[in-house]
């Protein structure tokens, strides 16, 4: 056999073309023939080399000496900049799936819409963008707490602009995300009914404002949540003067006050039931033990024995045991268990704070709303009105006046604790994140703050007080309800005017309690007999007629 270069092949090399040699390490390539590269490739990759700098060099002349005087005009007035377009915004549902925030997108330009009415400090409103393709951001409400996952991630664009401001080309930079959706425990139709509630006695009876809340007592979810005065969001989404602003800001009713979890108010007689489990905790009194109220009670003044101090009843009670006490809110009872008088021994104000703040009165809720404030609880430690501590600052104390401050989403905790004998949640809106569907991606957890030391046997007394309360008591404007309520009254002095605020809070139904709720009329003239109890009773009228708790747990997300 010959090659083509007529050299003669040796017999070993046919040999070890067939086989390896013996002994060679075929993994190391010993013994393999070495077979060059064909000459041929390189005559191709060379002509392939050549064509693309011919083709490159042609382009570059032609963009050099063709084009060279347009393009470096351009390249001299022209500018990249990257431009991002605002994400759709989640959508905000109510507990059976009712859209309560989303956006409007047949008009030319995408707005948030919101119920006009009756929603405003629980949805809240976006702020106007900063500049033009940034995306608005939640300014209160829900809006605020959960603007991260309602605004999404915006589409960021690469943007040529000429001098003119036209763009000349557009290239997409990063893809961005919608919002996601959320799911509260709000419902829509019982929120607008306590709305309606606390508006229509405002203006009918002259409170110069109103809070309510309902919660679910075994979840901690509200279920109804409204303050008043209030405006129409939807103003906010549009383009407004600089004047119809400043009427809102400067608005002497304080629209944008959330007065539901940022308003500070005196609780009045509402704090009975704390400082009667206070007593009982103590061993202050027992529950059958009566004490006479006559209308008032007196103290020697020490600076003029001629002028006794003497504290008011709001009528005289009578003998009245602990039970009655809290029904008829007698103040000689409560003066006399917490601060103490003649044998009757008291509390004292470190006590009152202590069980007081048991329930929480100074420590905010957790709701997740922006702007919550937490309550005040005095002692003796500080000045009253630059004077030292007296007993008369500690029975001030004992019935919430004075210092005392509180908040409607705080007492909202304390009532639903007593309903269900010492279990104080996280009072909550949001329950899930939900996709198009509604079908969950998260579902939130609110475990329970803390459970109350307290026995159920002392919850008991409390809660038949407060039952007497509404079936012959100062509640019993819920006596005629088809459902059985337990309740407490408060009327609190405002700054020794002739002014008060009204409070109701109770629970219902009163054997199995589900539902805990917090009514406040903020301002009201003295001697107005028709308050938050009359709000509470228009509510619950409306949850038992519409059949609304039987529907409570029939709700979209999977058991």
């Amino acid at each position: 056999m010959r090659r083509k270069n007529n050299k003669e092949i040796e017999v070993d090399e046919i040999f070890l073309d067939q086989k390896n040699t013996p002994g060679f390490h075929q993994e190391n390539m010993e013994g393999m023939l070495e077979n060059p590269i064909k000459n041929k490739i390189f005559w191709f990759l060379g002509v392939f080399l050549i064509s693309m700098l011919t083709v490159f060099g042609l382009r570059v002349g032609y963009l050099q000496l063709a084009r060279g005087e347009e393009l470096k005009e351009r390249s001299e007035k022209n500018y990249l900049r990257v431009v991002s377009l605002s994400a759709q915004r989640g959508i905000i549902y109510d507990k059976d799936g009712n859209p309560l925030a989303y956006n409007d997108t047949t008009e030319t330009e995408s707005l948030r819409k919101y119920p006009p009415a009756g929603f405003l400090h629980v949805l809240g409103f976006l702020t106007a963008p900063e500049k033009e393709g940034d995306a608005p951001k939640g300014a209160s409400g829900l809006e605020a707490t959960y603007d991260e996952i309602l605004r999404g991630t915006p589409d960021k664009n690469i943007e040529e602009v000429d001098a003119k401001g036209n763009v000349v080309e557009l290239g997409i930079l990063e893809k961005g995300q919608e919002g996601k959706n959320i799911l509260t425990g709000i419902s829509k139709g019982l929120n607008i009914k306590l709305a309606e509630a606390i508006n229509g006695t405002k203006e009918e009876r002259g409170f110069k404002g109103g809070a309510g809340v309902f919660m679910d007592i075994k979840s901690g979810e509200i279920l109804a949540l409204a303050s008043a005065p209030e405006f129409d969001p939807n103003l906010l989404s549009k383009k407004n003067t600089s004047e119809e602003i400043n009427k809102l800001l400067y608005d002497e009713g304080k629209p944008f006050l959330n007065r539901a979890v940022s308003g500070l108010y005196a609780p009045g007689s509402i704090v009975k039931p704390a400082l009667a489990i206070g007593a009982l905790l103590e061993n202050i009194i027992t529950p059958d033990k009566k004490i006479m109220s006559t209308g008032s009670i007196s103290l020697p003044n020490p600076y003029d024995p001629a002028r006794p101090n003497i504290f008011l009843d709001w009528k005289a009670h009578g003998l009245v045991d602990m039970r009655q006490a809290l029904a008829v809110s007698s103040d000689v009872y409560f003066y006399e268990i917490g601060g103490g008088y003649q044998d009757q021994k008291g509390l004292g104000p470190w006590n009152i704070k202590k069980y007081f703040s048991m329930f929480g009165f100074e420590e905010k809720s957790g709701i997740d709303l922006p702007g919550e404030k937490s309550g005040h609880l005095p002692d003796p430690s500080e000045k009253q009105g630059g004077r030292d501590w007296t007993i008369g600052n500690t029975y001030h104390m004992a019935i919430g006046q004075g210092d005392v401050t509180v908040t409607p989403i705080g007492m909202i905790s304390y009532v639903s604790a007593i309903a269900s004998d010492g279990i104080i949640r996280y009072p909550h809106l949001v329950r899930a994140v939900v996709d198009k569907n509604k079908k969950p991606l998260q579902i939130f957890s609110y475990p329970s703050r803390r459970v109350l030391p307290i026995s159920p046997d002392i919850f008991k007394v409390i809660k038949e007080g407060m039952r007497d309360s509404a079936k012959f008591g100062t509640a019993q404007g819920l006596s005629g309800l088809p459902i059985e309520i337990a309740a407490k009254t408060g009327t609190a002095e405002v700054g020794g005017t002739n002014t008060v605020h009204s409070w109701s809070i109770g629970f219902f139904p009163y054997e199995n309690p589900r539902v805990a709720f917090v009514i406040l009329m903020e301002g009201g003239p003295r001697q107005n007999t028709v308050g938050a109890t009359y709000v509470a009773t228009q509510v619950i009228r409306w949850i038992t007629d519409t059949g609304f708790l039987s529907k409570l747990d029939n709700d979209i997300l999977p058991k």
